[in-house]
């Protein structure tokens, strides 16, 4: 009976253990991203457009042609254009239109201007009167607004030396690019026209408004 030889342990390493599969990052197509970029410029571009219409627009009047002062605006002049509800230009609106038709400029309309309703009125030089245009800085010139039609007095300030003219607003005050100074046409009997306009060419001439007017 023979002797069973004892068995020789398994000294074999056990196997390694499989990595765990290697995760691949997704590349991104170019096509999509393409694809997500038209998407936002075009939802930005609807939301644009919804936005544009729902803007409250007026219509108002332009001046399709230039109309120089002392001449008469014509209907072919006028023009209509629309403007968004919160234009802060003065406009007159478009059923105003009439209202400046066949009267005369007392100011310069260039195109593309929007013109005021006291940017017209009746010939500001009747027989008799003479324009004199005065250049008149802060403080000699009311600051509370003078349409056309004001009736008020060019004062001299020589001193010793007191004159007062009668005069009336032949168009309004404008402030000049400066900011200090003021330019302002005004009708005066011809006799006076030369002492006034002096006044203007030497700096010494105030405007004050006649009480009533």
């Amino acid at each position: 009976m023979h002797s069973q030889r004892p068995s020789k342990p398994d000294i074999t390493p056990p196997a390694a253990p499989r990595p765990e599969a290697v995760k691949l990052r997704a590349r991104r197509s170019p096509k999509l991203i393409a694809l997500g970029v038209l998407l936002v410029v075009l939802g930005g571009l609807g939301a644009a457009a919804l936005y544009l219409s729902n803007v409250d627009m007026r219509s108002v009047v332009v001046m399709s042609q230039t109309v120089q002062r002392g001449d008469v605006v014509e209907r072919g002049s006028l023009g209509i254009v629309d403007v968004p509800g919160n234009f802060d230009v003065p406009t007159i609106d478009e059923s105003q239109l009439g209202s400046l038709v066949g009267q005369r400029a007392l100011t310069d309309l260039p195109h593309g201007a929007f013109p005021q309703l006291s940017s017209v009125g009746e010939d500001p030089l009747p027989a008799g009167q003479s324009l004199v245009g005065l250049r008149l800085p802060l403080g000699r010139v009311p600051a509370s607004h003078l349409p056309p039609g004001s009736a008020v007095r060019v004062v001299g300030l020589i001193e010793g030396v007191e004159t007062s003219t009668p005069a009336v607003v032949a168009t309004a005050p404008t402030l000049l690019d400066d900011g200090l100074t003021y330019s302002v046409d005004v009708s005066v009997a011809d006799a006076d026209a030369d002492a006034v306009a002096r006044l203007a060419a030497t700096d010494q001439a105030a405007i004050v408004v006649v009480g009533g007017s």
